[in-house]
């Protein structure tokens, strides 16, 4: 009876697994398909509206360079709310080296996939709050310079603030890589984040585009292709 009884248990044990293994491949296969379904797409908002609602599971933030604007969105694709924003002064999408530690500096805000941190950087210049883009944003990984999305700086605001609303997005080139927000805005917009919020910034040179590859943890993110 006992030699019956652990045969039993062997078969069951083996069954469990081997539908814990068909389990995984079936959501594995959802997964790849859904890559390759966003992969195919155009648009480049559209590719993060898609993914996002398959993998958020809260609001997240699309910067659009062309438009200047910062926008909310819930995990379903609909706009909370969108914001007037000031970025890098140069029209690319690489990673930003303000300092020019890999040769000429570049002040970019760039394209790609980021988790917000939330810190405090300069408290008399910036703020109670600095929501940086991390390490990624820049050319060199381990820069302590980094991209954020923050209010105008004090220093800056005489300058910065009138170009705002004004009508001429052109003006909005104002920053040295960061998301500056006017202050009223700003503190709206901290109504809707946390640490580890995805932020989406969009390309906006012509042969640049996101799509979803690996990552170091073993799971898929939106990068961009040219850089």
């Amino acid at each position: 009876m006992r030699k019956i009884i652990l045969i039993l248990l062997v078969l069951v044990s083996a069954t469990t697994s081997s539908l814990a293994d068909v389990l995984y491949t079936v959501e594995e296969k959802a997964l790849y398909d859904k890559v390759s379904e966003i992969n195919l797409m155009q648009d480049d908002e559209q590719k993060v509206k898609e993914w996002a609602k398959f993998t958020s599971a809260g609001n997240y933030v699309i910067i659009n360079k062309k438009k200047c604007s910062a926008t909310v969105y819930d995990k379903y694709g609909n706009e909370i709310k969108s914001f007037e924003v000031g970025i890098g002064r140069e029209k690319s999408d690489d990673f930003n080296d303000t300092l020019g530690l890999m040769g000429k500096s570049k002040n970019t805000t760039p394209a790609g996939e980021y988790a917000l941190i939330l810190n405090i950087f300069n408290k008399l210049a910036y703020g109670d709050l600095t929501l940086s883009l991390g390490a990624k944003a820049n050319k060199v990984k381990n820069a302590k310079k980094v991209v954020a999305l923050h209010k105008v700086p004090k220093f800056r605001q005489e300058e910065r603030i009138k170009k705002f609303y004004d009508g001429d997005l052109a003006n909005n080139r104002m920053s040295h890589g960061c998301i500056n927000f006017i202050e009223e805005d700003f503190k709206e917009l901290k109504k809707f984040i946390h640490e580890g919020l995805k932020v989406y910034v969009l390309p906006e040179e012509a042969d640049n585009e996101l799509l979803l590859t690996k990552n170091d943890k073993n799971g898929f993110e939106l990068t961009q292709t040219k850089y």
